[in-house]
């Protein structure tokens, strides 16, 4: 197949403007572009770099050049087996892998090297709070807007691990470690309320896991936690504009119960009671 097609999501001109580099982030749900003449890679862009550019007064009519990042890391073909260490170390989503010439031959994403199986979810710790920090930090814009408007969950998480006792909440990461043992948080969800019969959930999945049914598996490990302990169930709220992730919640068994206060949905997952005849 050809490169140029292979790739389009994420493959765009360095003279197309940024409105439309905007657009492809959004749509790839990759977070990151790389610029290309023909197939030869030239550059990378995120929204953080576009971002940065605008704060600078730059327009969203400019060309995509303006604002790229015009010493983004690549690989050669001959050290494609090192890509999966090589996204770790650097802490980026994704890695062009090109010829003597910089033509891009191949793309390789973290989620593409690693497995949702290798997601292990545990329950947040102190001596986290540097790697909860970084899974905040990388969210894209919209992902902020939706799940950690005014910063509030960011806070709450670390008044609660500062904090290092029970305080009627519970935090849980998904992470996965590399070749020499270091985390790197995938995946978060809590609970609060915990001395209600049924407490209140909250889920973000890391940008570049997002459409690898973390979430998924993710809600289902709620549900192992919560039913054995005589919850009677578990509620959310979800901002209207989250789409995919009210699909999610009716897949795994939530129901609609309209507008909350707040005028975020409100979805409400009942648990089955076991009932003595």
């Amino acid at each position: 197949m050809n490169i140029l097609k292979k790739y389009e999501m994420v493959l765009m001109a360095q003279e197309e403007p940024l409105r439309s580099a905007l657009l492809k982030l959004c749509t790839s749900g990759k977070r990151v572009l790389f610029l290309v003449e023909g197939t030869k890679f030239l550059a990378s862009l995120n929204d953080g770099d576009i971002r940065r550019f605008l704060l600078k007064g730059g327009s969203l009519d400019a060309p995509a050049k303006e604002a790229a990042n015009f010493h983004a890391r690549f690989l050669f073909d001959t050290e494609r087996e090192k890509a999966k260490q090589f996204l770790w170390e650097n802490n980026i989503n994704a890695v062009p892998i090109v010829d003597e010439d910089k033509n891009i031959l191949n793309i390789v994403f973290l989620h593409d090297v690693v497995e949702i199986n290798e997601a292990k979810i545990r329950i947040l710790k102190h001596d986290d709070l540097g790697m909860v920090l970084e899974f905040f930090d990388q969210m894209a814009g919209d992902t902020r807007a939706m799940f950690n408007r005014g910063d509030v969950n960011r806070v709450r998480v670390m008044e609660h691990l500062s904090r290092r006792k029970d305080d009627n909440e519970v935090h849980f990461a998904a992470t996965v470690t590399d070749e020499d043992g270091h985390e790197k948080m995938v995946g978060y969800v809590f609970l609060w309320d915990l001395d209600t019969l049924i407490p209140w959930l909250g889920i973000c999945v890391r940008e570049d896991w997002k459409g690898n049914h973390l979430g998924r598996k993710l809600l289902e490990y709620l549900d192992s936690y919560l039913q054995p302990k005589g919850y009677g169930g578990v509620m959310l709220t979800s901002v209207p504009a989250n789409i995919r992730a009210h699909a999610l919640y009716e897949r795994m068994g939530f129901v609609y119960y309209g507008n909350h206060p707040s005028s975020e949905f409100l979805y409400i997952k009942r648990y089955p009671v076991k009932k003595d005849l």
